[in-house]
């Protein structure tokens, strides 16, 4: 399980793949900068874009509010460093920060890509937290009764 704790969601916007039968397949892309803690958190990341398939969750960092996102993709990311100031005036110090421009794509529940769109705005552009997990199919395990 990786949480980033610092997320915002620069951009959100639908789009449309096919499948191998050219089937349209409805899509929602997010790209999303994150600030990194720590090199466990880049390695997690990858281990999430390599498995295919993981569980997202965004969570509203004020209020609480949390949305999951159904099957997410990772696409391969980039790492990069930003100046930020901290303090005002003479006393203001300039430190470097790492975060990860990330792009995520996920298949709408129902291929209902305006509902999800709409429900993603609330965490449009704000401070969220970023949760991935592993990707659990519900019909993938077959219990055996003996």
């Amino acid at each position: 399980m990786l949480v980033l704790d610092k997320a915002i969601i620069k951009r959100y916007w639908p789009a449309e793949d096919k499948d191998e039968n050219d089937q349209i397949i409805h899509q929602v892309i997010l790209q999303v900068e994150a600030e990194l803690d720590d090199s466990k958190q880049v390695s997690e990341l990858f281990r999430s874009m390599v498995r295919g398939l993981v569980r997202a969750s965004v969570m509203d960092n004020l209020t609480g509010e949390e949305y999951e996102l159904p099957a997410v993709t990772v696409k391969p990311f980039a790492i990069k460093q930003k100046k930020v100031k901290i303090g005002k005036g003479d006393e203001n110090d300039t430190i470097k920060t790492e975060y990860v421009g990330l792009t995520l794509v996920c298949r709408p529940k129902e291929d209902d890509s305006a509902a999800m769109l709409a429900d993603l705005y609330r965490y449009f552009n704000i401070d969220v937290r970023l949760t991935f997990d592993e990707f659990k199919s519900s019909g993938s395990k077959k219990q055996i009764d003996d």
